[in-house]
């Protein structure tokens, strides 16, 4: 999709994490506009999708539902709420860039930026750094700091990541 075609909320969401990003103590932020994508919200499916998960437990939920759908990729970065609030979230993602979020109540939220990665991927990266029973995500920095930072120094390496959703204008210029 063209940048002009871009939406308020998609904008409103890149400047929010932007605006985090310049922070001190926000390498997730700077992760996600570095590797992060679009992507479109949409309702729940009412037919033939993964039960969806509890609220609190975004991480596990988005995981365990990636895995099961075929193509799907596991998604962490920033969700823009109803009230402008960029939130830190994990969620699924279809080939096509439609954000599939297995743990907000019936609405999804307005936008959704985050870096795509494979369910494999993620997965070894649980077994790798000991989190499999309490995840959090890849991008945690309590995760990050006894992995050694890699992926905040880094990035998710490219064997991880997904080519899902839309890249983020490189300016936080209204539509």
């Amino acid at each position: 999709m063209p940048a002009d075609l871009l939406t308020a909320h998609d904008h409103a969401l890149v400047t929010a994490v932007t605006a985090l990003a310049t922070t001190p103590g926000s390498p997730a932020a700077r992760i996600v506009l570095a590797q992060g994508r679009l992507l479109a919200p949409a309702p729940w499916p009412r037919s033939g999708a993964p039960r969806r998960g509890s609220c609190g437990q975004c991480h596990p939920n988005a995981l365990r539902i990636a895995a099961r759908l075929p193509g799907a990729a596991y998604v962490e970065g920033y969700a823009l709420t109803a009230d402008g609030t960029a939130q830190a979230h994990a969620w699924c993602a279809t080939a096509d860039g439609t954000a599939l979020d297995p743990t907000r109540p019936e609405d999804p939220a307005l936008a959704y930026l985050g870096v795509p990665m494979t369910p494999a991927f993620v997965l070894a990266f649980q077994k790798r750094t000991l989190t499999k029973t309490r995840f959090r995500g890849v991008l945690d920095p309590d995760v990050q700091a006894r992995d050694a930072g890699r992926i905040y120094q880094a990035g998710v390496p490219t064997y991880g990541v997904l080519d899902v959703g839309r890249i983020p204008p490189a300016s936080d210029q209204p539509p």
